[in-house]
Parts: structure tokens; sequence; C-alpha cells
């Protein structure tokens, strides 16, 4: 647990191919990549560390910055061309019998004072693909098959650097395209609006405003909910900022923050929408009121601006900054 700090930010790099464990923007893949050249592109290679501690010992759950699922296990067969069971993201609800672990990680240094660990679930290891067919990139999670663990399944983890700077949000989409459509996120659609106007399937909303003490109420079956038809996190903001009873039309007067499940830590929302049309779960603060849930998180959403890693070896401290970064 040495290089797994609950509440850290971290990178997962893999030793065989050099890339990193990225959340899909389907919501659901996880897949392997080189870090992306746009800071929320940067943001689906960083997983928050949670501790998790069941019948004296600790595991891991690591919950993705961009889209706030967490890194599980799919019972699933790996598609083609992959080894094991598919990697996939999902939300932390009410644990049963049947889906209690499928979200903890077991961390193991593959050799004494190197930096290469294992993630395990149960006796099988998160997994790389595509060692020689470089275009199967599926995260997978395998039996090792052989006496030596495979470099397939080691890991080098890379802390995020905290800086004060605040990460900037995705612009506005520009709706209007020539020709009189409406851009779409997976197709176009008309709508009946008029010649040549389209629009994206709907996705709902579902909202709750806290306290200023970060009250809510826990129940999502009661939140208001609505419609929308662009996976813009600038739209949401707006939408979301004109339902608040105390408004002043102030974009970042409010922190939104999606929850992934009813067990789910909240995660800021500063990218925009996943793909998928599941409905979406969204707990709105004041920002800067003392239960501003964004101020109980390590920096890092400045960091991913200067993309800056802080290579984690076992001779190595690190301190982790709390820092308020309340334009968020």
């Amino acid at each position: 647990m040495d290089l797994f700090h609950d509440g850290a930010f971290v990178r997962l790099r893999s030793r065989a191919n050099r890339k990193y464990v990225h959340a899909d923007g389907d919501w659901e893949g996880v897949s392997l990549r080189s870090r992306g050249s746009a800071p929320s592109l940067e943001l689906e290679a960083v997983w928050r560390v949670e501790h998790w501690v069941n019948q004296g010992t600790t595991f891991l759950r690591l919950q993705n910055a961009a889209y706030g699922r967490y890194l599980s296990l799919s019972g699933e067969d790996a598609p083609p061309g992959h080894r094991g069971l598919k990697a996939v993201q999902r939300d932390l609800d009410e644990p049963d019998m049947v889906n209690f672990f499928l979200w903890r990680w077991r961390v193991e240094r593959v050799y004494p004072f190197q930096d290469y660990v294992r993630l395990r679930h149960f006796n099988r290891d998160l997994r790389a693909n595509g060692r020689l067919r470089r275009w199967n990139t599926g995260v997978t999670v395998d039996f090792n098959r052989g006496r030596r663990l495979t470099t397939m399944m080691q890991w080098t983890v890379h802390l995020v650097a905290a800086t004060p700077v605040p990460m900037p949000l995705p612009a506005a989409p520009q709706h209007q395209i020539p020709g009189g459509c409406r851009r779409g996120l997976l197709f176009w659609r008309r709508t009946g609006r008029g010649p040549g106007i389209y629009q994206l399937p709907q996705r709902e909303i579902r909202h709750v405003r806290a306290t200023d003490e970060g009250n809510f109420d826990q129940n999502h079956h009661n939140w208001p909910s609505f419609d929308i038809y662009d996976h813009s996190v600038f739209n949401l903001r707006i939408q979301l900022g004109q339902l608040q009873h105390d408004w002043d039309g102030e974009m970042f007067g409010f922190t939104l923050c999606m929850r992934p499940g009813s067990h789910g830590r909240l995660m800021p929302l500063v990218t925009d929408l996943p793909l998928s049309l599941e409905p979406m779960y969204i707990v709105v603060f004041r920002t800067g009121s003392p239960g501003d849930y964004s101020g109980t998180f390590s920096a890092f959403c400045g960091a991913l601006v200067t993309c800056c890693d802080l290579t984690v070896s076992a001779f190595e401290m690190f301190k982790v900054f709390r820092l308020k970064f309340s334009s968020v």
C-alpha cells in the first residue's frame, strides 16, 4: 500500500507497452492508450485511490477521475484476441452476494525494491493485451499462465503532481453546423422543429441540491430530473444553475459532482459527459460553501494542465496537498 495512499490520484502504466489504463468514453470499457493531449482526455487515465478494509485486510478501489465509475471485473469473457475476463467501469451500488467483491483489488510488489506492481483480483491479475497485435487494446483480468509473471501483468504507478492551477472546462459546443443540421453525439436525428434541424437522443439527469453543510437526500428516486440532448458539461452547468433558487448567473457559482452508485464517492464533473445515454446523478454544491465536496479532494485538476507525473519508487515519499479548486 506504500504506492497507493488513500485519496491519492494515480496513473497505471503497463510495463510491456508503456501505455496507460484509460476509462473509455462509453462509460463502460477500459483500454490501454497513450496519454491524451487535452486535459479532459488526461483525466480518463487518472484514478483516485480508495482504501477499503474487509475483515482486517485493506483492499483498493480505483475510481476514475473523468467519469466517476470504479475499475471492476465484469465476469464476461474478453473479446477475441484478448485473454481472460473483461475489465469495466462500474457504479458502486449497495453490495450484494454476487457483486460484493467486483471492485476490490489487492496490490503486490513484483520484486522487492522495484517499482513494478501487480493488481490482484483473488487469484487473477489485471492484464494488458496486444503485445504483438497492437490493435487489441482492451484491459482484462486473467490468470498468470507461466512460471514467471508476464510483463503484461506488471504496472508502474505514477502519482499526479499537485498544483494550484485550476483545470479549464471544455469549451461550449457549437451546435449549429453548415447545412442547417445540428451536431449529434451518436447520430443526427430530425426533431420536427424545422427543416434540417437535428438533435441527440435524450439523456435523463437526476439532480439534488446539497446544503451548505454538504447534506442531501440520499435516495436518488426522490431527486427531480430533466432531459438533455447533448454531452456538454458547459450546457449542463447552465441548465442546473438556472434551476437553483439562488443562481445569479455566475458560471462557476456551483460545483457539480457525479454520484456513481449509492455507495460511490462523489467526483467533480469537469469533463463532457460520457457517450452512454444512461441516467446521470448529479449533486449540486454552492462553490466555496463549507460542504463543497471539491474541498475534500487532493489537488489533481490543475496538475493535468501541466501534464506532470511523479514516478513512485520504494524510497520516495510524497505529500498529498489538499487544495481548494473553487473554480471547478
